[in-house]
């Protein structure tokens, strides 16, 4: 496949980790440098953007977009983890537990909300993995963080013959929130120790598990599963510049540009050549009068030869 840059949409697996899951993909394409957008745990399954070549430095595109998941809670008992692979924490009675109450507390996430990150992250605490203190019995100081709820749509409620509730609810959700904290929490509202008992990422970014591939397809020919680096950033507004410009972008030099279309604010934008292709993203600072602008590099990713 000679040198290519580009992104592969994963449906991971269970039982491997994000990054087991990229090593993968990197012998399937024959590539050196790969890596992905927003790590899912072992247990999890579902989109995972794996980034390759220049496509790598883009990653944190696709990682700041909000995400969108199915999960089951699962109340009766708690976990150190918030998931079904830890020690338990508590127990409780779910038997008198009704699926209206159940959908009414989840509605109360919506919003911004504070949320105490899990013992079992991967956040830094003094350098040192959340979950490597948590496995020698040591308790991080882990600080509340705001995170963005957009939606919870609860999908079923179900009870077994031990009388284990469980709830499979959709969430739409910012960065950096936790999906199993929002199952354990929900027990806490409830009065019923909870836990997540699965999840599935149905989207991440722009990305949906519709257009997701598993590693068969990818064994088989990964050719069509391969998606221009341009997909991370189609966010972003577009500049066409032409061939001179060009020239200047790939030396990252800051250029003029008609910024009317982009708005009165600042933010990044991507830039495309002659041919149509990504050549680097530049940021914008304001509008003059006269509906033009300077903007400046942030990230060039033009080839090496294309800089001569």
């Amino acid at each position: 496949m000679g040198n290519p840059s580009g992104i592969v949409i994963l449906d991971k697996p269970a039982g491997m980790t994000s990054q087991q899951a990229v090593s993968r993909v990197k012998r399937m394409l024959g590539v050196k440098k790969a890596g992905h957008s927003g790590s899912l745990d072992p247990a999890v399954t579902g989109v995972l953007p794996v980034l390759f070549g220049k496509a790598t430095r883009l990653a944190e595109y696709v990682q700041d977009l909000d995400k969108e998941y199915e999960a089951v809670a699962r109340f009766g008992w708690s976990t150190d983890t918030q998931d079904g692979s830890g020690a338990v924490l508590a127990v409780g009675d779910a038997s008198t537990l009704r699926c209206e109450a159940i959908g009414l507390a989840l509605s109360e996430f919506v919003g911004g909300i504070s949320q105490v990150p899990p013992q079992y992250s991967a956040l830094h605490v003094d350098g040192v993995r959340a979950y490597e203190l948590a496995r020698r019995g040591v308790v991080a100081d882990l600080k509340a963080r705001p995170v963005q709820i957009d939606r919870i749509e609860l999908l079923a409620c179900e009870r077994d013959s031990q009388g284990t509730v469980s709830a499979r609810f959709r969430i739409a959700c910012g960065k950096g929130t936790y999906v199993r904290t929002i199952c354990h929490d929900l027990g806490v509202k409830l009065g019923v120790p909870a836990h997540m008992a699965s999840l599935v990422r149905l989207r991440s970014g722009p990305f949906g598990i519709q257009e997701a591939h598993g590693f068969a397809e990818l064994e088989r020919d990964p050719c069509p599963c391969i998606l221009s680096m341009d997909a991370a950033v189609r966010h972003l507004p577009l500049v066409h510049v032409d061939g001179m410009t060009a020239q200047k972008v790939a030396h990252g030099s800051s250029f003029e540009t008609d910024v009317e279309t982009l708005g009165s604010g600042s933010g990044d934008l991507r830039v495309h050549g002659p041919d149509g292709d990504l050549i680097a993203i530049y940021a914008w600072d304001g509008v003059e009068q006269d509906g033009t602008g300077t903007v400046t590099a942030r990230k060039v990713l033009a080839a090496q030869e294309e800089r001569l």
